[in-house]
């Protein structure tokens, strides 16, 4: 028996099966040079269960002498493929070609062991288990490393989505992209986005008199608020002040039944609620998943839903009202390109019952559209002027 082929076993309660199956995990590898090819797995594996369970003990010679023709006619690729993979297991330590090149591969069992070997010998794969076994260990670390940046980042991306500063939310975007990192396998580049964002919510100290928007989580339209008194900026802010604020209770209170089913029942609502149940009332006015995702990333989330409970609360007015939302999706749209009157639409119904908007006759400004206005945003240009009657 040739000694310099002789390995040292697999551990006790390892065998050849769980060791083909411990190699198919590490395949990914944690960088480039670790990475194995399908094909180089399928090759091993083969290899593997074609050795006896005897040659797995210690101090005996593991390997297989089966002609590369075979080979590949068994596993259905060309000589050439096979070759290859057997010089990428090379390479990664998983094999060692004992026949000279281009060299019948041959071998000798006697009583059932193998006595010399000419061709594929896997002392290496069976000697190098613990490092295997390491870089099984090393690759979960590094999917729980960058399942929680992942995490991370996504928190982020919310916590400087409820600040609604536009600026600071137009450089998250410019960052990343609609916020997505699934694709994003790496640690560094993850760690680098996460510390990018920290950055942005890490707002410098501005001077007297300047103004930065309140952070609110259950408050939007939120008034700027200035950050130290000076003489511009003492008087404390009166009840008008706060009129453009929308709570999550006047949105509750303005959303027809049907809406207000999605929203929980044994708590007040917060605007993720909203954000929810307007990602399920979409399918009810045919506003397309993609358009909703639009609209969330234009306006923000917490505006994208205040704008489908508009449109579902004037979906539900009579048939002949002027008003009525007949198309959600290009009441969407206008919505989109006038952002502006979400806001005194709200207001002009806060003074009226589902169902029970004003029909007053006046005519949506014609010239609007003929500049390419749609009817949809003449509409919202009237609410907007009707919002102005209603006011106490």
């Amino acid at each position: 028996m040739s000694i310099s082929l002789a390995h040292n076993g697999l551990p006790p309660g390892v065998t050849h099966f769980s060791l083909a199956d411990l190699i198919e995990k590490i395949a990914p590898g944690t960088c480039r040079e670790e990475y194995l090819s399908a094909t180089a797995v399928r090759v091993l594996k083969h290899y593997l269960l074609g050795c006896r369970s005897s040659d797995f003990e210690r101090g005996k010679i593991c390997g297989v002498w089966e002609q590369p023709q075979t080979t590949a006619q068994t596993l259905r690729i060309s000589t050439k493929v096979l070759h290859n993979a057997e010089a990428e297991l090379e390479r990664g330590g998983f094999i060692e070609r004992t026949h000279v090149p281009h060299a019948r591969r041959t071998g000798q069992r006697r009583d059932g062991v193998i006595v010399s070997l000419a061709g594929i010998s896997l002392r290496p794969l069976i000697d190098s288990y613990s490092r295997w076994k390491a870089r099984l260990e090393a690759m979960e670390l590094h999917e729980r490393a960058v399942a929680s940046l992942r995490h991370e980042i996504v928190m982020l991306g919310r916590e400087i989505r409820a600040t609604q500063a536009a600026a600071l939310i137009e450089q998250a975007e410019r960052i990343l992209p609609r916020g997505r990192v699934s694709r994003i396998s790496s640690a560094e580049k993850l760690e680098a986005l996460k510390c990018m964002l920290e950055a942005l919510l890490v707002q410098p100290e501005l001077p007297s008199g300047d103004t930065k928007s309140s952070v609110r989580t259950e408050e939007i339209f939120a008034p700027n608020i200035p950050v130290k008194d000076s003489s511009k900026n003492r008087k404390r802010p009166s009840d008008a002040d706060r009129s453009d604020e929308v709570s999550p209770a006047l949105a509750a209170s303005l959303a027809s039944e049907d809406y207000r089913s999605l929203l929980p029942s044994n708590r007040a609502p917060g605007w993720p609620d909203f954000v929810d149940a307007s990602a399920i009332a979409c399918r009810w006015h045919n506003v397309s998943q993609p358009a909703w995702a639009e609209a969330c990333e234009r306006l923000g989330r917490e505006r994208a839903a205040l704008c489908i409970l508009v449109i579902d609360r004037n979906a539900r007015l009579p048939s002949d009202h002027r008003y009525r939302a007949r198309s959600g999706r290009k009441c969407l749209n206008g919505l989109l390109r006038n952002a502006s009157s979400l806001l005194p639409m709200i207001k002009a119904a806060k003074g009226f019952p589902e169902g029970s908007l004003p029909d007053r006759q006046f005519e949506p400004d014609v010239s609007a559209h003929r500049t390419g206005q749609s009817f949809a945003g003449a509409c919202l240009s009237a609410l907007a002027k009707l919002s102005a009657e209603v006011q106490p």
